[in-house]
């Protein structure tokens, strides 16, 4: 499956993973990219030094491409700009005007992907000259928007004109590519499905948690947030499974601030000893669809060749 974006960033297959801060590393982002797609290496909440030593590493064991990914409300400029001057071939960001990052990468020639959940915010990426859009909906796992994605896809497909657009929230198989394809997008974008991979680094019981999910088990809230006295901009929220800690302060988010400090130690204790009742597992509605933890480079051909059969058939039922 060849499409616009494949050219647009050099790859073999459109299939695209998250850039999920605190849940990437070089093994998965390497793995992703070695099998025709592209992995992103997250890079906030990192310092310079980790990158360096990440990037690295990435190059160690992949000669194809790879990326790089800024929230851009919180991102530390020494890291960007290092990341610019290893001529890291392809930049994806997240919230926030593009356009002074987009100049900036390129100016080395270089791509970007920037991630939107609106179609004000699509508006504003093209006005920057993004190269992909990444439509994401509110289905996604992590810091996610507001608007469903198959509501929002066509609009930002429509706005994109030339442009490739990717789409994002609860895909995580090859029914997901061929529906994304059918709405008109290039390829897609995924989370969850690679965090149930071997190669990424969140903990054997999250990884576990994610096979276990069934509709109804994600949940999108403000709980992760506050602990983490982070504050994003536009209400958004973080999606993730539901624990002890959400059922317990989702909806309460005025008396989790009273007593902030006595649950941030609450909260640093479970995460010492990963009690996964108390820490956030970040996962999409899409959890609910996986079944069992499988390789990167499996993930990445068994979407693409399960897509590619999706679309066959539906084109032999078409009418003539």
């Amino acid at each position: 499956m060849h499409t616009a974006v494949c050219d647009a960033l050099r790859i073999s297959h459109p299939v695209v993973q998250a850039g999920m801060g605190g849940w990437t590393n070089p093994a998965l982002v390497a793995a992703v990219s070695n099998a025709g797609g592209l992995g992103i290496l997250a890079c906030c909440w990192s310092s310079a030094d980790v990158v360096r030593q990440s990037l690295r590493q990435i190059r160690a064991l992949t000669d194809r491409p790879f990326g790089v990914n800024f929230v851009l409300h919180l991102t530390d400029d020494a890291v960007f700009q290092h990341c610019l001057d290893e001529r890291v071939p392809v930049f994806s960001f997240f919230r926030g005007d593009p356009g002074p990052a987009t100049a900036r990468v390129h100016a080395i020639g270089a791509k970007v992907l920037h991630q939107i959940t609106t179609v004000a915010e699509a508006e504003q990426a093209c006005a920057a000259n993004v190269d992909v859009l990444v439509a994401q909906g509110c289905e996604a796992g992590g810091h996610m928007g507001p608007m469903p994605l198959w509501t929002l896809l066509p609009e930002v497909v429509r706005v994109a004109g030339h442009r490739p657009v990717l789409a994002a929230g609860g895909i995580v198989d090859g029914q997901g590519l061929a529906a994304a394809i059918a709405f008109g997008a290039a390829g897609v974008l995924m989370g969850t499905r690679f965090l149930a991979t071997p190669e990424a680094p969140a903990t054997v019981d999250h990884k576990q948690a994610i096979v276990n999910a069934r509709l109804g088990d994600t949940i999108p809230t403000l709980v992760w947030d506050i602990l983490w006295g982070e504050d994003w901009p536009g209400g958004i929220r973080t999606q993730s499974l539901r624990n002890a800690m959400t059922d317990r302060w989702d909806g309460r988010e005025h008396d989790l601030r009273a007593g902030l400090d006595a649950v941030r130690a609450e909260f640093a204790a479970a995460e010492a000893r990963q009690d996964i009742t108390l820490i956030p597992l970040l996962a999409g509605v899409g959890a609910a669809r996986i079944r069992d933890i499988l390789p990167a480079a499996d993930v990445v051909r068994d979407t693409v060749r399960d897509a590619e059969e999706i679309l066959r058939h539906l084109a032999a039922r078409a009418p003539a």
